[in-house]
């Protein structure tokens, strides 16, 4: 349903363009066709741009001879209506929140209509879509620039953490980024990105979308490594006394995270969009990238698509977006078992698009400690790249840092076990 108001703004923004044809290029580089919900203003409009970009001049007579003598009547109402284009940002402006609010009734009357709950979320996605739309060109000039230089230098700067310190070393990860972390099945991947989400969680508002776990196991994982429990005791439901005096004591606490368990199997990136933005989730966690719904024919365009639509979620809407990536089995027949990036399954378009991939994979040196794991950055736009060992922890879901020391007697101590063993077996 198109109001009276935005009929007024929409003829007021050409008005203000045929009066004053000194704004046709700020004017054009603010607004787009879609703005435009009446018919013949959209050829009004889209006849000045095909001239401005022609480098003629945009007026009057120029659009007219455009579009037609038919045109004459239409023309000359939006100049009455306009005399003089002072003001004209301020008609944009409402201009386009009026047209937001007609697609938005327009959506809300196919949502009367719907026939499935898929057909819901894509419309609850276009409505985010609209309600997140930017419609103006930022343009930034360099005195600009340097005025919001000088003033960010003076401010400290306060990086998201990943709750590894070697980690936040190399990573400068802020809201708008797109990370992958990658791994083969059974080397910690879910647990290492929960036990992140939910320190991540003690200072923004996090989702953690699983396609493949349900909330209540992922429940199960959480309070195993908040609370430092049998992970196989839990599974069981055979906690002791002494465990279940520990999940009261940090059950405040552990509440009290802005983490949130959203089940997502079947979806694709725009329903896990509509549902952040409607949440207001400032970091997304995705489990896992090759598990979402996407476009194309086959799976490596469909695999590409997801790459894409998830940096475009991230950079436009400022979230950061923490996916996780099944790696090839390739590597694992090389002499060095270290992944590197050509490793991530289904698409070099991953590689390209993420501002830092993370892989993790069990230490293949026959000296390391048993469920070491190493964590290799692999890509890194903004910091290093190198790799650190993690000790994992299965029966409570935790990883750690090795402290000084620690790794080089954790190695030493599982050398000497396995001297040891040598020397029984050979008795």
């Amino acid at each position: 349903m198109v109001t009276k108001a935005t009929l007024d703004a929409e003829y007021s923004v050409i008005g203000c363009l045929l009066v004053d044809p000194s704004i046709a290029g700020e004017l054009i580089s603010l607004t787009r066709p879609e703005d435009f919900t009446i018919a013949e203003l959209r050829t009004v409009y889209n006849a000045a741009v095909k001239l401005f970009s022609a480098g003629r001049t945009v007026d009057a007579v120029t659009i007219r001879g455009v579009c037609g003598a038919e045109y004459n009547d239409l023309l000359m109402q939006c100049m009455e209506i306009m005399p003089t284009s002072f003001g004209w940002r301020t008609y944009i402006s409402a201009m386009q929140e009026q047209t937001r609010v007609t697609r938005l009734q327009e959506l809300a009357a196919q949502m009367a209509n719907v026939r499935t709950s898929a057909e819901g979320r894509d419309l609850l996605g276009k409505a985010g879509e609209i309600l997140s739309e930017k419609s103006a060109a930022q343009i930034v000039t360099m005195e600009q620039a340097l005025v919001q230089f000088f003033t960010e230098q003076g401010e400290k700067r306060r990086f998201i953490s990943w709750g590894f310190d070697k980690l936040d070393r190399r990573l400068y990860s802020d809201y708008g980024d797109f990370v992958i972390v990658a791994g083969r099945p059974s080397a910690g991947k879910t647990a290492l990105a929960l036990q992140m989400a939910a320190l991540m969680g003690q200072h923004d508002k996090v989702g953690f979308y699983s396609l493949e776990t349900s909330p209540a196991k992922l429940t199960n994982r959480l309070v195993a490594n908040r609370c430092i429990i049998d992970f196989g005791r839990i599974n069981r439901r055979e906690m002791t006394e002494e465990e279940w005096s520990r999940v009261v004591k940090w059950k405040k606490e552990v509440a009290s995270t802005q983490l949130e368990l959203v089940p997502a199997s079947g979806w694709g990136v725009q329903d896990i969009l509509s549902t952040a933005l409607s949440r207001r989730h400032k970091i997304v966690f995705i489990d896992y990238l090759q598990q979402l719904r996407g476009r194309g024919r086959d799976r490596f365009e469909q695999v590409t698509n997801i790459s894409l639509d998830l940096h475009a979620m991230a950079q436009t809407h400022g979230i950061l977006v923490v996916a996780l990536s099944q790696l090839s089995r390739a590597s694992q027949s090389r002499a060095d078992a270290a992944p590197t990036l050509t490793d991530l399954r289904e698409s070099g378009q991953i590689e390209q698009d993420a501002d830092a991939v993370l892989a993790l994979y069990i230490d293949p040196d026959e000296d390391a400690p048993q469920n070491d794991r190493k964590l290799r950055v692999l890509k890194n736009k903004e910091g290093t790249l190198g790799e650190f060992s993690l000790a994992f922890n299965g029966s409570t879901q935790t990883f750690a840092e090795y402290m000084g020391g620690q790794l080089a007697a954790a190695r030493q101590i599982k050398k000497m076990e396995g001297k040891h063993n040598e020397q029984t077996n050979v008795s």
